[in-house]
């Protein structure tokens, strides 16, 4: 299967979906993953380019992008947006899209959703979860992980040591937040997923 995983910022899928990355990183799968601005403009972000490649070095991702679009200014450019976007669905040609989920309040987040629903409406979509951002999130799709893969998530995003600051750039938020996805299966640990469409 081939996997485009979609985040508005270089930290956004890891967050969202690094246990998924970690477990479906196997050899019968190929997984792309693309940040869709460096945000190095940002004051305190300085390096976090370099923390992106880290990342996607500790889940053993070889073939990612970072483009260059404004952080917090998306929506103005959805246009430009959805032609990387298209340019990426020729190229890749994916069978399954992760990205945000369409009712995030960030407006960045909300742009890439938007887009790829627009892009990849005949393909298998589903949108991660992002506590602080997705108020109305309701899964409809658990994927229980191993200790290993959530493991593999966390030392990804403790890459960023730019976002340390950040008051959800919490180790024990992301631990408590996989305990309780796993406790929904009977599992110790998992992500959760909001399944927009899935393309039999």
């Amino acid at each position: 299967m081939k996997i485009l995983l979609i985040g508005a910022h270089p930290d956004d899928v890891e967050i969202g979906a690094g246990g998924f990355i970690a477990k479906m990183n196997t050899p019968e799968n190929e997984l792309m993953v693309v940040a869709c601005s460096n945000c190095e403009e940002q004051e305190g972000n300085h390096g976090i380019t370099e923390e992106f490649r880290n990342s996607m070095k500790t889940l053993g991702i070889e073939n990612f992008r970072m483009l260059d679009f404004p952080n917090t200014r998306m929506p103005e450019k959805a246009s430009d947006i959805r032609i990387e976007m298209e340019k990426l669905k020729q190229s890749f040609n994916p069978d399954l899209v992760v990205t945000h989920n369409i009712n995030n309040t960030h407006q960045d987040h909300k742009t890439i959703a938007e887009v790829c629903i627009r892009v990849f409406r005949e393909k298998s979509i589903f949108m991660f979860e992002e506590l602080r951002s997705t108020p109305k999130f309701v899964h409809n799709l658990i994927v229980p992980l191993e200790k290993e893969h959530l493991e593999k998530k966390i030392m990804a995003l403790e890459c960023y040591k730019t976002q340390f600051r950040r008051y959800y750039f919490s180790m024990d938020y992301v631990r408590s937040l996989a305990g309780v996805r796993g406790k929904v299966v009977n599992r110790e640990f998992a992500e959760a997923f909001e399944i927009y469409q899935h393309v039999w």
